[in-house]
Parts: structure tokens; C-alpha cells; sequence
């Protein structure tokens, strides 16, 4: 079950959980009503890593 969010894939977020800057990749499900995000983060230059956080976490960034 997917819930509408003002998320979209692609964009990039400040993960506040985090304090990082991360790009969305895609919603994967709903925990207690809340749509769970698969987000991705840069390491350094070449790595990164993809961690599950909650939509409320993630904040547009100010352009």
C-alpha cells in the first residue's frame, strides 16, 4: 500500500535524521502510517549507501 507524498523519486533531501544530504529512491512500504523511504547517501567520491527512513525525515532542500 503506498501513501501519496509530496516526496519524489529522484530528488535530493536533507535527511534530518541524518544531517546529510540524500536522494530519494523509491517508497517501500508504510510503517504505522507513515511511508518508509529507500534513500541514498554519499560516503565519499565513489561510495554509497542506501538506508530505509521515514518521509517525515525528509526535508526539501531551499533552492
Amino acid at each position: 500500500m503506498k501513501v501519496k507524498a509530496s516526496i519524489e523519486r529522484g530528488a535530493e533531501y536533507l535527511c534530518v535524521k541524518l544531517g546529510e544530504v540524500v536522494t530519494a529512491i523509491e517508497q517501500i512500504g508504510v510503517v504505522k502510517g507513515l511511508p518508509m523511504w529507500e534513500v541514498e547517501r554519499r560516503i565519499n567520491e565513489g561510495s554509497r549507501k542506501r538506508i530505509i527512513v521515514s518521509a517525515r525525515t525528509l526535508t526539501p532542500l531551499k533552492t
